[in-house]
């Protein structure tokens, strides 16, 4: 029997969005981190045009994003985060090898093929949440290996 993803619950939301919060303002307060920490202040240092979600935690907490909204923020700072596990793992290694290609031999900024990376992951995340089952990593890397032949 196929498995199904459901939504996470407010409080596990709530949660994950603590995480970045309390990462941000410990980064901005010169505060040691951990290293998931240095790796989410990181990713939020490169998306400025998120930076003004960090002023009010509440607010931060329990804003919910319509898709007419476009990205939720959160979401692309989550995927962020997982691409750049990705790359740091070689896992999916098209992931890997699509970076090399467009910044060695397409002189592509890293940033901007992330971004590449991201719009295949939300695509499958999308697509797993819209027919309720797992994300498929064998889609998820056929679709970066299109992006390779490209």
């Amino acid at each position: 029997m196929p498995s199904t993803t459901q939504q996470p619950s407010r409080e596990q939301l709530r949660a994950h969005r603590q995480i970045f919060w309390d990462a941000w303002q410990k980064a901005q307060a010169d505060l040691p981190l951990n290293a998931l920490e240095v790796r989410i202040a990181r990713v939020i240092a490169m998306h400025p045009e998120y930076h003004h979600f960090f002023d009010d935690m509440e607010d931060f907490l329990e804003r919910d994003f319509q898709l007419d909204d476009g990205m939720n923020p959160y979401l692309h700072l989550s995927l962020h985060l997982a691409i750049e596990e990705q790359l740091a793992t070689k896992h999916p290694p098209e992931a890997a090898k699509l970076m090399e290609l467009q910044m060695m031999t397409l002189k592509k900024d890293r940033h901007e093929v992330i971004h590449m990376i991201l719009e295949v992951l939300a695509e499958s995340v999308y697509e797993s949440q819209r027919t309720g089952k797992e994300l498929d990593p064998i889609a998820y890397a056929g679709q970066l290996r299109v992006l390779l032949q490209t």
